[in-house]
């Protein structure tokens, strides 16, 4: 039996050892949290949007042409409708629900994380927790690891022998043992820097790095952007807004230059913007940002009136506050920041407003622009975009640096839009990947 192991018990790691235990193959999956699939647990707010039915053209981010053509090339060898029947003949219903993302039936993604699972100890693929790889080590007469098993006061509870109780006592990090672990493949599952608690935590580039590879810097993805708006009055205004929750546009200008257009539920916070419109152009704010260049965003609260249509449904209230008139075009929120950034006691009727300043408050409803001066970090960011390059592996995704050795999931360099995209980049190279380590040379 050829022995592979996995450094990485997330998406891609669980399906490469599926395929490849699915072969004949010995499987070692080695996870340094305590459980597996901790990510899957969160992906989807709770749901897990396993895929997307929709074309995958245009959905993902790369470094160059030649990467985008090779992640669509992969996607087509294990596609959307191949990882329905995956998971269909694991036992997991799906479901596709709006714009062809696809959840389990129970809209659970506990349910994912154990048919994964059960299919793990059908095939007998052995899983160690509380094991973090350090080192990749090659010489004339073996391949293996060395890696920490880190000891803990307590184990947690198992469910499933605990009669429906649940907890951990205990289960602090007493101590630790080191090993080591020969391979005939190696495959690195580790994720990538991305929400570090569900065990990304960037080790994975380390490994791949000892390799030879080199790494595109990561950067969070999929994440909220946080943001200024600058006035005379130097007011807070997004302390005003903190909660709200509006349909809008949004444009993503870079150095002046429109690079992206949105159009969804917007969520303003006390620090800037959030919500999955702003997600899907944050990875080009992110890298726009460390490139040192100027970000700016543009938002409409109401994308089915003009300016001039505004203002004319204004002056029908002459008799109102301008708070309280705009209160019935915008959240009340909105109508008071927009007040407030313009210098507007709330109590002042539009009557007595200039045109001037009556102009600048419609010009807010249409084009707020606010100025983009960072992201959240990695601890708040779905994905990270940048990893090991593209073509540094192969078509079966095995490191042209160290033969035998593959990298799979969020360690490449490749995200994609909210919708599934990510995890079917995860369950495609885990397939690819898996299927090929499990085959003797």
């Amino acid at each position: 039996m050829k022995k592979i192991v996995i450094a990485g018990g997330g998406a891609s790691g669980l399906i490469a050892g599926i395929m490849a235990a699915r072969r004949g193959a010995e499987v070692c999956i080695l996870e340094h949290k305590d459980s597996v699939g901790k990510k899957i647990l969160v992906t989807g707010n709770g749901k897990c949007n396993i895929t997307n039915l929709s074309d995958m053209n245009g959905k993902y981010y790369s470094s160059n042409e030649k990467s985008l053509a090779k992640i669509i090339s992969s996607i087509s060898r294990f596609n959307a409708k191949d990882t329905l029947k995956l998971f269909e003949d694991m036992g997991l219903r799906c479901r596709e629900k709006r714009e062809g993302g696809v959840y389990p039936a129970s809209e659970q993604a506990s349910a994912v994380l154990e048919v994964l699972r059960d299919e793990c100890l059908k095939l007998g693929i052995k899983i160690a927790t509380d094991c973090e790889v350090k080192s990749i080590n090659v010489t004339e007469h073996k391949r293996y690891i060395e890696y920490i098993k880190y000891i803990r006061a307590d184990k947690e509870v198992d469910d499933k022998n605990n009669k429906g109780k649940k907890g951990k006592q205990n289960n602090k990090i007493i101590g630790e043992e080191r090993g080591q672990m020969e391979y005939d493949s190696l495959i690195l599952a580790t994720g990538g820097k991305a929400l570090p608690s569900s065990g990304s935590d960037g080790s994975g580039y380390k490994l791949a790095r000892s390799l030879g590879h080199d790494i595109i810097l990561p950067l969070p993805a999929l994440v909220q952007l946080k943001c200024v708006y600058d006035n005379a009055n130097n007011i807070d205004v997004f302390k005003i807004v903190a909660g709200v929750r509006a349909q809008a546009s949004i444009r993503l200008f870079v150095e002046d230059k429109q690079c992206a257009c949105e159009e969804g539920e917007l969520q303003l916070t006390d620090y800037g913007i959030s919500g999955i419109p702003v997600f899907q152009f944050s990875r080009i704010a992110a890298r726009a940002l460390y490139e040192g260049k100027r970000c700016k965003v543009y938002i409409d609260f109401m994308t089915d009136m003009s300016q001039n249509d505004i203002s004319k449904y204004l002056k029908k209230f002459e008799y109102k506050t301008l708070a309280d008139a705009l209160a019935g075009v915008v959240h009340r929120k909105v109508a008071e920041m927009i007040c407030v950034a313009n210098g507007i006691s709330l109590r002042e009727k539009i009557k007595n407003i200039s045109e001037d300043i009556l102009s600048g408050c419609t010009n807010m409803i249409k084009n707020w622009e606010v100025s983009v001066v960072n992201t959240n970090s990695f601890d708040n960011a779905q994905v990270c975009s940048g990893g090991v390059p593209l073509d540094e592996v192969s078509d079966d995704f095995e490191s042209l640096k160290c033969k035998n050795v593959y990298i799979v999931g969020e360690l490449l360099d490749c995200d994609g839009l909210c919708g599934g995209y990510n995890l079917q980049w995860a369950w495609t190279t885990g397939v690819i990947a898996g299927m090929a380590a499990s085959r003797w040379r």
